[in-house]
């Protein structure tokens, strides 16, 4: 066999042929081992922790790897598929993070704290319900904060441990949780009528200041007003200081980190008060009036909280409770003492002294309220009872507020009847005056009647004064006119006969002009013949043969002719002016 022999029997076909399925077998073998080895598969819901077999080790004092880097890594990858060496890389999955948003439509909504349900809502929530969540961060690896605390508030960018200031509003988060400890908190949800008054927990508190204090005065004390001391409070902070912020929350939802601040729910607006009088009772206010009798009172205070005062009364007193707990009702009754002493019993069951003290109670209460930023809207005496020392009932067992009562009654009964006696008099002087002004109205109305037909007359006499002067005054024109149209028709019948005699003047010498301008009337009469001659009615007659004097008088007869002519072509003259 030759070397031709050996080249043909080694042909190409075969061996491409047996490349391509090699090659086809590998690589489905190799997509195999990628789909079934290599493959990754995240579902839904579900982050991608990986971990780096092979690497550079990380920095010291970092516990997650960057990329490159051995270790956990610091990236996460969210759901799908992905294709990793297992040989290099281990992997573990870890939920995703979920803020939820709540449900508005089952909360419970109030617009006072006496509607509250014994159940509070969570957190900081006065009402219940699904409330929208915060996800506060929680950073455990990095250096330690300059605070020294693992547990002190830093920003999300500054790579320190601790609570990050920043949060997390409802939605889903890839979060790795060898970085980050999730904690989930409610949102401080603020219903209508009421504020959020926040309190800052970083930073430094402000120094302690002194504030006047309320006077007050337990019961069975002397009626001598108590001396105004101080007390000791922190004021409002500042920003970037710990401590109640001056700015407040109106009504809705917020999401904030509750240990950057913290948000306590205050009521705004008015409130009622009511302390009862009962006769048992030790919150019953009881004082002796200035004639020695015990007066016991009933009132009703209206008092409350405007939104830009919440915040130094909720510093100041703590909660609203404490409004009425340290300032309404100790003063309540330390004014009705003090004022209420300067009156005599029966001064508190008669109306205009009532009024009166009533007034003073409520502006002394006022007063006071002002000076620690909280409104009062009046303070009304609902009851008033007087009792003796001994009990309700005097020496002769006449029950005191009665007696007072119908001695006053007594009093106001005498005032009525004189009242009553004055008023029918002065109605018998209505009922006169009435009479005279039905007189005077009916004599005006007969005056009135007789200068409207007065009038009337004086204008109709008037009218027809004007209607007769205007007639004759009519008839006076016309005859001028008739006069003036006489006159003009005698004078345009003597101006035409003037016309028409001049007109007849003018052509008489006219003609007398041209006759003496032609020289005789046989020119005249030639020339008037020559106007009126058409040459088209000239005929040519010849004779014949005849004698030279025959043929001489058609010679003149033709000069006459031409004679005509010539006058003709003359200018006429000019006719005279008229």
């Amino acid at each position: 066999m030759n070397a031709s022999d050996f080249m043909r029997r080694l042909r190409p076909g075969p061996i491409i042929a047996s490349l391509l399925t090699l090659a086809i077998i590998l690589g489905g073998s190799a997509v195999a081992v990628a789909f079934f080895v290599f493959r990754v598969y995240v579902p839904p819901g579900y982050a991608l922790i990986r971990i780096a077999k092979s690497g550079k080790a990380p920095a010291e004092g970092r516990t997650l790897a960057e990329r490159g880097e051995k270790g956990i890594q610091r990236e996460t990858f969210g759901p799908g598929r992905y294709f990793l060496n297992p040989i290099s890389w281990d992997t573990q999955l870890e939920p995703l993070v979920e803020i939820k948003s709540g449900r508005p439509d089952t909360w419970t909504w109030v617009h006072t704290t006496h509607r509250l349900s014994s159940q509070r809502g969570a957190g900081p929530n006065i009402i219940t319900g699904e409330f929208p969540e915060v996800g506060i961060l929680v950073r455990k690896t990095g250096p330690v904060s300059p605070t020294g605390t693992r547990d002190a508030v830093v920003n999300l960018d500054s790579g320190y441990q601790g609570i990050i200031r920043e949060v997390l509003t409802p939605g889903v988060y890839r979060i790795n949780p060898y970085e980050f400890e999730v904690r989930r908190e409610p949102a401080v949800v603020i219903p209508a009528g009421f504020v959020g008054v926040m309190t800052s927990q970083i930073g430094e508190q402000p120094g302690m200041i002194e504030v006047p204090d309320t006077p007050t005065q337990s019961i069975g004390s002397s009626t001598q007003p108590a001396p105004v001391g101080t007390k000791r409070v922190r004021p409002l902070a500042a920003p970037g200081q710990r401590g109640t912020l001056r700015h407040v929350l109106p009504p809705g939802v917020y999401y904030l980190n509750p240990y950057v601040v913290r948000v306590r729910i205050t009521e705004v607006g008015f409130n009622e008060f009511s302390q009862l009088a009962v006769r048992d009772s030790r919150d019953t206010i009881r004082f002796p009036s200035k004639s020695g009798y015990d007066i016991e009172l009933g009132v009703t205070v209206v008092y409350g909280l405007h939104p830009r005062h919440a915040a130094e009364v909720i510093n100041e007193f703590g909660t609203t409770t404490e409004v009425l707990e340290k300032v309404i009702k100790p003063q309540l009754r330390s004014i009705c003492r003090n004022q209420g002493s300067l009156y005599e019993a029966r001064d508190f069951i008669r109306g205009d002294s009532r009024e009166e003290f009533q007034r003073v109670l409520t502006e002394s209460l006022r007063d006071v309220c002002r000076q620690k930023n909280i409104e009062l809207l009046l303070a009304l005496i609902s009851s008033i009872d007087v009792f003796s020392r001994e009990g309700q009932t005097g020496e002769q067992g006449v029950d005191l507020r009665t007696a007072i009562q119908d001695s006053h009654i007594a009093i106001e009964r005498k005032i009525t009847n004189t009242k009553l006696q004055e008023t029918a008099k002065k109605l018998a002087l209505l009922e006169e005056a009435k009479k005279k002004v039905d007189v005077a109205r009916e004599t005006i109305q007969a005056e009135t009647r007789k200068k409207v037909a007065t009038i009337t007359a004086e204008g109709a006499r008037t009218a027809a004064e004007i209607e007769a002067r205007g007639r004759l005054e009519v008839a006076k024109i016309e005859q001028q006119i008739a006069e003036l149209e006489a006159e003009k028709t005698q004078l345009l019948g003597k101006a035409n006969a003037d016309v028409e005699k001049l007109k007849k003047q003018a052509e008489a010498d006219g003609q007398r002009m041209m006759i003496e301008a032609l020289g005789s009337g046989a020119a005249y009469n030639l020339y008037t013949f020559a106007q009126n001659f058409s040459p088209e009615s000239i005929q040519l007659i010849f004779a014949g043969e005849g004698t030279f004097w025959t043929d001489l008088r058609k010679v003149e007869e033709v000069a006459g002719a031409k004679l005509l002519q010539q006058q003709q072509a003359r200018p006429r003259p000019a006719e005279p002016k008229r």
